[in-house]
């Protein structure tokens, strides 16, 4: 199998959305024993002391690796522009292990999370999550699944809003009423701005977080 690896929030002595951790790793390849075992992993991590940390394995055929590391913040994030964002690329569906290029994106920016777009304009995520977005008229919509990831965050958000798959432009967030990035590692955070361009915030995604946060 390509090497994946899944990452989440460990805190208060479990996971949220853990089943669908294990769904999504079982989509990208991994055997009901692969799968077994991160579940094995997974119960592992959350009986560790010394919470809340965000942890993550890797998952390839050599064998299932844990790596942990503090979270980040959970402040609204302000997020620069890259245009690299090609929804043609089937191969961002999984979330495959080597990420160098994300340094590589990052770096450019100072190791700030980064908006990805395409060169005419059509929003795909960031370089560490999915986003949401109200659009102007008042609907709730996430960019179209081609050419990024299938998060767990995003694929519940879909389910707990109703919110519509969509084309979201830049011309559509500059305009959207709010927008929020949807990861596991911190939930649903507002994003700020973009590309230097203040975004409204909408009530809507603060009630999103606590209910994600009260998720078991």
């Amino acid at each position: 199998m390509i090497p994946v690896f899944e990452t989440a929030l460990v805190e208060d002595g479990r996971i949220r959305l853990r089943g669908r951790h294990l769904s999504r790793l079982a989509a990208s390849g991994g055997s009901p024993e692969q799968v077994a075992e991160l579940d094995r992993l997974l119960t592992e991590v959350c009986a560790q002391p010394e919470q809340p940390f965000v942890v993550r394995i890797d998952v390839s055929d050599a064998g299932l690796v844990v790596m942990t590391r503090p979270l980040r913040s959970t402040s609204p994030v302000a997020l620069p522009i890259k245009r690299i964002y090609d929804p043609g690329v089937e191969l961002r569906h999984i979330k495959i292990a080597d990420r160098s290029w994300v340094d590589v994106v990052e770096a450019e920016f100072g190791g700030d999370e980064v908006l990805l777009v395409s060169e005419d304009d059509l929003v795909g995520e960031t370089t560490r999550a999915s986003i949401i977005v109200r659009l102007a008229n008042g609907n709730l919509v996430v960019p179209r699944l081609a050419g990024i990831l299938q998060g767990v965050t995003r694929s519940w958000a879909l389910d707990e809003t109703g919110a519509a798959e969509a084309d979201v432009h830049l011309a559509d967030l500059y305009a959207a009423q709010g927008a929020a990035v949807l990861t596991a590692g911190r939930g649903v955070i507002p994003i700020a701005s973009v590309d230097g361009q203040a975004i409204a915030r909408d009530a809507i995604f603060d009630e999103l977080q606590t209910v994600w946060r009260a998720l078991p």
